[in-house]
Parts: C-alpha cells; structure tokens; sequence
C-alpha cells in the first residue's frame, strides 16, 4: 500500500496511508506500525552511500546512535518495572511475616498441647486399669487391708489384689 502511494520516492504521510487502508480494508490499522513500516520503507528507497565515505559513516554513527538510544531506553523502563516489582514484593512480604510468625507460635502451642494430651490420655488409662482391678478385687469380696487375714494365708486373692492395687497406686504417682 506505501509502496502504491508513493510518487517519484517521496513517501506519503501516515494519515494518508491510513485513509487508503480505510478506504480499501476497512479499517486503519495501527499508528505506530505504520509510521514504522513508512520508516523502513524509507530506509529501503535510499540509496546506500559509498562504503567508506563521510557521508556513509556519519550515517552509521547516526543508525548507531538512534540504536543505543532506543536500548536505553528499553533498559530504563526494565529498571522502572522490576524495581516496582520488587517493592511489591516487599510490601507483601512484610504484610504476611506477621501471619508467619503467628502460625508458627500456633503450631508450637498445638504441639503443646498435644503432648499434654498424650499424658493426660496415658494417666486415664492407668487409672482406669487401677480401678478395674478394684472392683474385681471387690468382687471377690476382698477388702484392701494392710495385715494379712486368714484367706490370705489360705492362698485367696487378696494379697495379690492389695498388691496390684498398690503397684498401680505407684505406676500412676510416677506417669504423674
């Protein structure tokens, strides 16, 4: 389409190029890439000058300049962008390291309290043995006394309930 709108070299301009995309395509596609293509279209009807001349070396230096320009450029709004980034990144850290901290003392507190929980769980089956065999001791009809009487001597139960019952008396002092 440049290329159809240009006369004797002279490129036309983008709001013309534009028109004429209108006018046959329907729509005018973008600014800048016309004034790119419109740029490139220009570099391509100049003639390159003679290799070694002023004229084609202050042409390069000019190309050089225009590159190093565009890649500052390129370089300050990568600094820009990452350095925001970065800040964001800071900001969110320093907004969930409370919440860290605080889960982590929960954990510590859970892990407490679990413990507790185990002893307290391994108490309550000691003493539940205990009075288990207390109440098989009664059962029996023996009581918990500390002088042998006769059915003890006789070989009945009692002494060994009385025994039991002391040994879990201590078992359960020292799980305490």
């Amino acid at each position: 389409m440049i290329r159809e709108l240009t006369v004797d070299k002279a490129l036309p301009a983008g709001a013309a190029v534009r028109r004429a995309l209108e006018s046959r395509f329907g729509s005018r596609g973008g600014v800048a890439r016309i004034y790119r293509l419109l740029a490139e279209e220009g570099v391509r009807l100049t003639p390159p000058p003679e290799s070694g001349s002023v004229e084609a070396l202050q042409h390069e230096l000019k190309a050089m300049r225009g590159r190093a320009e565009r890649a500052e450029e390129r370089e300050k709004a990568h600094q820009t962008r990452w350095a925001e980034e970065i800040d964001q990144l800071r900001l969110r850290v320093a907004r969930l390291e409370p919440i860290a901290q605080q889960a982590s003392a929960s954990q510590e507190s859970n892990e407490f309290l679990r413990r507790q929980l185990q002893a307290a769980e391994r108490r309550a089956a000691l003493l539940e043995q205990q009075l288990y065999r207390l109440t098989q001791c009664e059962g029996q009809g023996a009581g918990v006394t500390s002088e042998p009487d006769q059915s003890s001597v006789s070989g009945n139960s009692t002494s060994s309930c009385s025994s039991d019952l002391s040994r879990a008396g201590a078992s359960v002092v020292a799980a305490s």
